[in-house]
């Protein structure tokens, strides 16, 4: 098996006065390129330029031969449990080094793989560059032509859900994607409360403009489970579809599905489908009815739910939940089984026959006849 390979950034941080404030550099999981900041208390050298400063303290700190830092540069170096590539930048503080030193931001190089940028733990001052960098690197892992081009890392919103409803409103092209690493108001079905702590979730929307009517636009949340089932079972789980919005992993809730419709005069302009998919762990408390992914990238894992969203996505805007139909009866995980449905009011117990094509879930009762509930919810958990 080949070793595992890592990219690593390393900044000098000096002053106006070319004082060597700290050495800067991140990986993870390795002791020796740990996440860290350094502060060598060393100077710049009679003589010396900043650069040439700069090789000497990584050449001290890493071992590591350097031509130059003070353009963006690359060395490549093998440890005997892992290879690195070695990216470099001279960086000043933003106000002369009177405070905590700041990265500014750089994009022509990488500070760690798209796979790992997720697992480091970043000061609250480089969350600017966080955000670029996971911009960058998601576009660089994106196989779509819309949806996911146009995406928005945010470190913090209320919700997703709302904070792409107003850039729809302001005129955001389909496919534009929000992503936040904390939700303060996060929100689900029937008024609920959507909470996951940082880390720990995969917390996304995306907006759709279809050119259909309510009642098929109606359908969308189908499509969205569909596509996030797809995705996880690309990647080994056996995922499936709980009519409406749900998807499960071994019975348990792994993903809930919010689609809300930005409206006019002239009816639906488009329509947010907001995505909460736990990817991390879930608390001991909810561990019966909830299931995380282990830790997952999550990078990846959204590139791949655009791709599995977008053909769907074609494929139902053409046809409706009908051009599905192949895909709906293979991952309901209801289907012939029985269930208690919760509609309007009360409780209905018998067996679920499948989602028809308007999006309806039908119910067998115990006298054999079957109905079609629109709305409301397979109840699953007490």
């Amino acid at each position: 098996m080949d070793k595992p390979h890592l990219n690593v950034a390393a900044a000098l941080i000096v002053n106006d006065a070319g004082a060597v404030l700290c050495v800067r550099r991140g990986a993870s999981r390795y002791a020796s390129t740990a996440h860290k900041w350094e502060f060598p208390g060393g100077k710049i050298e009679p003589g010396e330029t900043a650069a040439q400063a700069a090789v000497r303290e990584v050449r001290e700190e890493l071992g590591l031969d350097i031509a130059a830092l003070a353009e963006p540069a690359c060395v490549h170096h093998d440890y005997p449990e892992f290879s690195i590539d070695l990216h470099g930048v001279l960086c000043t503080p933003a106000d002369g080094g009177t405070s905590i030193p700041t990265l500014r931001e750089h994009t022509a190089f990488d500070w760690c793989p798209p796979d790992r940028l997720w697992r480091h733990t970043f000061a609250d001052a480089d969350a600017p560059l966080l955000a670029t960098l996971r911009e960058r690197f998601f576009g660089a892992r994106l196989r779509t032509r819309t949806f996911g081009r146009d995406a928005h890392f945010l470190e913090e919103t209320a919700s997703t859900n709302t904070t792409l409803l107003h850039l729809a409103e302001a005129g955001a092209p389909e496919g534009a994607l929000v992503v936040a690493e904390r939700q303060t108001a996060g929100r689900g079905r029937l008024g609920r409360t959507w909470e996951a702590a940082p880390g720990q979730c995969l917390t996304c929307s995306l907006l759709a403009r279809p050119k259909a009517p309510p009642e098929i636009a109606a359908t969308l949340p189908l499509v969205a489970g569909l596509a996030v089932a797809q995705a996880l079972r690309d990647r080994g789980f056996d995922a499936g579809l709980k009519w409406p919005n749900d998807v499960l992993i071994d019975d348990r809730k792994v993903c809930g599905i919010l689609c809300e419709a930005q409206t006019s005069a002239r009816g639906i302009e488009g329509i947010v489908v907001g995505i909460g998919l736990n990817t991390g762990t879930v608390p001991d408390a909810l561990a019966h009815r909830a299931i995380g992914l282990g830790g997952l990238d999550r990078l990846a894992l959204l590139a791949d739910l655009c791709a599995a969203f977008e053909p769907l996505y074609v494929r139902w805007s053409a046809g409706g939940l009908p051009a599905l139909r192949p895909e709906l009866d293979t991952f309901d995980r209801k289907r012939g089984r029985p269930i208690a449905v919760r509609p309007a009011r009360g409780t209905l117990q018998g067996i679920a026959r499948g989602i028809r094509d308007d999006g309806a879930l039908l119910l067998e009762h115990p006298d054999g006849t079957t109905e079609a509930i629109l709305c409301g919810e397979i109840a699953q958990w007490d």
